[in-house]
C-alpha cells in the first residue's frame, strides 16, 4: 500500500518539509516567547525531526532497493543533520543513514562516494554515540555497496580509526567497531590482515552491548573456519570463551543469580 504513488508522493513531500523544518507545525508564530517556552519549543522541534527520521527508516525497510529514488530526495537534508553542531542531530542522522543502507542494500552504490566521505569524518567525531553509529554505518556501506575500488582505497583509513574504538567500552563503540571489521573481512577477506585482526576480535567476545553485531562477528568466524586455508589458529583463544555469546540478552552469565 505504501508503495502506491497516490500515497507515496504526498507522504514524501510531507516528510521532506518536516525534515527541512518548513512544515506549518514547525512554525513559531509567537515572537515574544519566554526563555522557558523557547526551550520547550526546541525540544518539540527536535522530536518532530526525530520522528520524521524514524518514518524514513521505516520506508527504507518497507521499500527495500526501490527506496533508492526516495533516498536521493532526502539525502541532502539528512547529510546536513549529520554535519550539525548538535551531537544528538549528528548521531541520529548517522544512525538513519545506516538503517537506510541496510534497507536499500546494493541500491546504495550510487551514493557511496558522498556517504563514505561523511562517515569517515564522523568516525573521528567527538561524540561517542555519533562515532559508534558511524562505525555501524560504514560497515553496512562496504558490505552492500558495489563500489569496491573506492571502498578498498579507504580501508587503511577506516582500520586506523576503528582500532582505538575496539578498546573503548562506551556507547556500544567496541561492538559496532567489531561488527564493522567483521563485515570488512567477509566482503574483502583477501584485503584484510586476518592474522592481526582476528585475535583482536576474538578477545572482545562475547559482545556485551549491541547483540545484533554478534551476527557479522560469528558469521565471519564461521566463514574463516570453512575457507581455504581454514584459520584455525585462533580456536584455542575462542573455545574457553565464550559460552555467553549464545545466551540471550536476558540470560544471566554462569554463576550469576537471576533477577527476581
Amino acid at each position: 500500500m505504501v508503495a502506491s504513488p497516490t500515497i507515496l508522493k504526498p507522504l514524501t513531500e510531507t516528510l521532506l518539509h518536516l525534515l527541512r523544518r518548513s512544515h506549518p507545525c514547525q512554525s513559531d508564530f509567537d515572537l515574544e516567547t519566554e526563555d522557558s517556552d523557547l526551550e520547550e519549543s526546541a525540544e518539540y522541534d527536535w522530536l518532530v525531526v526525530d520522528c520524521t527520521l524514524d518514518a524514513i527508516i521505516g520506508l527504507a525497510a518497507a521499500l527495500g532497493p526501490s527506496f533508492a529514488e526516495l533516498f536521493k530526495i532526502f539525502e541532502k537534508s539528512i547529510l546536513k543533520l549529520a554535519s550539525s553542531s548538535e551531537h544528538i542531530e549528528r548521531s541520529t542522522a548517522v544512525g538513519t543513514i545506516a538503517e537506510c543502507i541496510r534497507g536499500m542494500g546494493p541500491a546504495i552504490t550510487p551514493s557511496t562516494s558522498t556517504l563514505l566521505k561523511l562517515l569517515l569524518h564522523r568516525l573521528s567525531d567527538e561524540d561517542p554515540e555519533t562515532k559508534s553509529n558511524a562505525a555501524f554505518a560504514i560497515g553496512l556501506l562496504q558490505e552492500h555497496s558495489h563500489s569496491d575500488a573506492e571502498i578498498l582505497k579507504a580501508f587503511p583509513a577506516i582500520l586506523g580509526k576503528l582500532e582505538p574504538m575496539l578498546q573503548t567500552e562506551q556507547a556500544r563503540m567496541m561492538d559496532n567497531a567489531a561488527g564493522c571489521v567483521s563485515r570488512m573481512v567477509m566482503r574483502h577477506q583477501d584485503q584484510m590482515p586476518i592474522k592481526m585482526v582476528l585475535p583482536a576480535l576474538v578477545e572482545l567476545l562475547p559482545l556485551k552491548e549491541d547483540y545484533e553485531e554478534n551476527e557479522p562477528v560469528w558469521g565471519m568466524i564461521v566463514r574463516l573456519c570453512k575457507s581455504p586455508p581454514p584459520f584455525f589458529f585462533f580456536l584455542p583463544a575462542l573455545l574457553p570463551s565464550r559460552p555467553l555469546t549464545i545466551l540471550s540478552p536476558q540470560t544471566p552469565p554462569p554463576n550469576q543469580p537471576s533477577s527476581p
